[in-house]
């Protein structure tokens, strides 16, 4: 009010003194959208721009109530409010509203007319008694790489506002890749006044892998090999990710960081049919020390060749 700290029933409303009587409707009807206790809102809120729209929208009462804004005090006997809804007194100057003497079930019967199209906001509307759907819960589950490779069946426990946790079984795709969502209809938060349940999104995230790194359905795996096999060329086996072996052919004259593709042994694609690829990048190991008879082979080798020939630009 405008003599105490409570801002004035103008102030509530969000409209000018000198605002029209259909401005202070349209203000109240959008406050009333959202403070409405049946949408959700704040109830005591609500009651207070409730008070101030009864108020401001009766001539005579808001007639009075702009008497009291510039003297101070309702025009009547000295110390007492004028009589009206707010059944108010003054004391010391400042005058506090007690809302129909303290009685607030007046309320219930405004909600009931604003319900039915009747009462503040007039008979041809009519406040919807608003479902909604429940809250989305997420919830992140981490998995191996080989049960985001093959899929597995897990359990999550989740626990939704301030109720018991429960679990529920999820059911992880073959090839499932990290960050991928899993969406679970209704089985999130209650939804509102009986709307719709919300839903539970399970967020994936997979533990690392000592030999295998995923992209999308393509897996990649470093090969180490020596200095004699990348020149000569060997056939070596190596294990893949669906738990099988292979035998790998690395050509005569393979260098370092060479990729070698092997089809189909990637992880399932979820969106198409087949598999992704087994990408094995080739590593020249270089060894740190030599024994005899290798650094006689090697010096042999060196006396034969003619390294300067690879660095035609430096000579």
């Amino acid at each position: 009010m405008a003599a105490t700290a409570e801002k004035n029933y103008y102030e509530k409303l969000g409209v000018r003194q000198s605002a029209s009587t259909e401005d202070i409707k349209k203000a109240f009807r959008k406050l009333a959208f959202k403070h409405h206790p049946d949408a959700g809102g704040n109830e005591e809120v609500f009651k207070g721009i409730s008070e101030a729209y009864e108020t401001l929208s009766d001539d005579a009462k808001r007639k009075e109530y702009d008497t009291f804004l510039k003297y101070g005090a309702f025009a009547g006997a000295a110390g007492t409010a004028g009589a009206g809804p707010w059944s108010g007194r003054a004391q010391q100057g400042n005058w506090q509203p007690i809302v129909n003497n303290g009685d607030v079930s007046a309320f219930s019967s405004l909600f009931e007319r604003m319900r039915t199209g009747e009462g503040a906001f007039g008979t041809e509307w009519e406040f919807p008694r608003r479902k909604g759907k429940g809250r989305t819960v997420e919830v992140t589950l981490e998995i191996s790489f080989e049960e985001a490779f093959v899929g597995a069946e897990k359990r999550v426990t989740i626990r939704i506002e301030d109720r018991e946790s429960r679990q529920i079984d999820v059911k992880v795709p073959a090839g499932a890749a990290e960050g991928d969502k899993l969406r679970y209809r209704g089985k999130g938060s209650e939804g509102i006044k009986g709307g719709p349940n919300g839903d539970l999104v399970v967020c994936l995230t997979i533990k690392p892998h000592e030999l295998y790194m995923r992209s999308g359905a393509d897996v990649y795996f470093n090969l180490p090999v020596s200095i004699a096999e990348a020149a000569l060329g060997a056939q070596i086996v190596i294990p893949t990710p669906d738990g099988n072996k292979v035998k790998l052919r690395i050509p005569k004259g393979t260098q370092d960081g060479a990729v070698l593709v092997i089809r189909g042994k990637g992880a399932p694609r979820l969106k198409a049919e087949g598999s992704g690829d087994l990408k094995v990048a080739v590593r020249v190991v270089v060894p740190s020390e030599l024994n005899e008879e290798q650094s006689a082979a090697l010096e042999a080798y060196m006396a034969a060749d003619n390294p300067a020939s690879l660095r035609p630009n430096l000579l």
